[in-house]
């Protein structure tokens, strides 16, 4: 390497370390002229459960299932049946089609003997919601001055009447 930008890298260096030497960092208390919460909206969902007693019909079933009315009604309608088929000559068929009749007839009349329906009293609810919107505090918008300006910041907690800022003390024109 020539001696001459050795010598020059040297002075470069030089010159560097002496300007970081020169800056400096100051923390200072800066009075606080204005403060303000920045707020956010929340909306919060609150369940409330509404009850009422309401009517309500009820199928239901008395008794116990027997076959005797069906059986009942074959017998009556098998005879029925005979009687009427004696004069055609179709004595057994029309015998026949009497009990089959006859016992569709005694099972529908004990169905609707034996079902009906009441009516009782249930409570019946469903939730509803209410929506309350509430403001909560995200943070604080601060103003403080420093060297006769207003700088602001944002803090998340409130200050008291001073904040503490750094400061860099840079020279400038060396």
């Amino acid at each position: 390497m020539k001696p001459l930008n050795l010598l020059a890298g040297l002075a470069c260096t030089a010159f560097t370390s002496a300007a970081m030497a020169d800056t400096q960092r100051l923390s200072i208390e800066a009075p606080v002229v204005s403060v303000s919460p920045v707020v956010r909206t929340v909306t919060d969902k609150i369940p409330h459960q509404s009850c009422w007693n309401e009517r309500v019909r009820v199928e239901s079933r008395r008794g116990h299932h027997s076959a005797v009315p069906q059986v009942l009604g074959a017998v009556i309608g098998g005879a029925a049946g005979g009687a009427l088929g004696d004069s055609s000559g179709h004595k057994s068929e029309v015998a026949v089609a009497g009990a089959l009749l006859g016992a569709a007839l005694g099972h529908d009349a004990a169905h609707r003997r034996s079902s009906g329906h009441r009516y009782v009293t249930e409570e019946r609810c469903e939730i509803d919601y209410e929506l309350r919107d509430r403001e909560v505090v995200m943070g604080y918008r601060v103003g403080y001055e420093y060297e006769g300006a207003v700088y602001y910041t944002r803090m998340p907690r409130e200050p008291g009447p001073t904040i503490r800022v750094g400061v860099i003390l840079d020279p400038e024109g060396q």
